[in-house]
């Protein structure tokens, strides 16, 4: 199924933003296309006209479509899919793992915390064929909100994402902090710079 045929259902991540501040911030571009929100989720509650900054739902529910595809849902459509997912599970006839599963994302906001993306266990149906990759997850990362990782690899892909050069830094670094390079808050903002720190595959310039 191609989800860009159904405008009225699903849209790309940055869609989640709409009628907030942060819509002309959040370089609506620079998110990978293959993250997306159901246009549920993103229907909070009617206003008129106010902002709709304290109505943002917070990303719970992740439907994961052929392996390809990254779908937040509301918590009301990841109810009815927990039943339909499980019931296409075991009328199934093969041992083959599914490639279409729901999965309940949390942000890490403790040290040594489980956020469950890649708990089997925890998985509609239980089966993983793949763990989400890591250059997918520092994306969901930011999206809810995680302020701690699991692994230094995370930190770093996070950071490079985000285009930070954090502390504790190399001395070419530092000498690099000294010139302005890096700015107090570890941002990186010009290119060339960024290049010659070799911070790669930077997300939100």
């Amino acid at each position: 199924m191609d989800l860009t045929q159904f405008p009225n259902v699903f849209r790309h991540l940055p869609y989640a933003f709409t009628g907030t501040t942060f819509l002309r911030e959040c370089q609506s571009e620079n998110w990978s296309k293959n993250i997306w929100v159901s246009t549920e989720f993103q229907r909070v509650i009617e206003t008129k006209g106010e902002s709709l900054n304290p109505f943002l739902r917070p990303p719970r529910w992740i439907l994961v479509y052929r392996n390809k595809h990254l779908i937040f849902l509301s918590a009301l459509e990841a109810n009815w899919l927990i039943g339909r997912l499980n019931s296409l599970y075991h009328e199934q006839q093969s041992n083959e793992p599914s490639i279409t599963t729901l999965r309940l994302l949390l942000p890490r906001i403790k040290r040594a915390q489980s956020i469950f993306i890649n708990t089997p266990t925890l998985t509609i149906p239980p089966s993983i064929q793949v763990p989400i990759p890591l250059e997918w997850l520092v994306q969901l990362f930011i999206f809810n909100g995680t302020l701690y990782f699991e692994t230094v690899d995370e930190q770093t892909q996070y950071c490079r994402c985000l285009s930070l050069c954090p502390k504790p830094r190399t001395k070419q670094e530092e000498e690099a902090f000294e010139r302005g390079w890096i700015a107090v808050d570890s941002f990186v903002s010009n290119a060339e710079h960024r290049r010659q720190l070799k911070l790669v595959k930077v997300q939100f310039p």
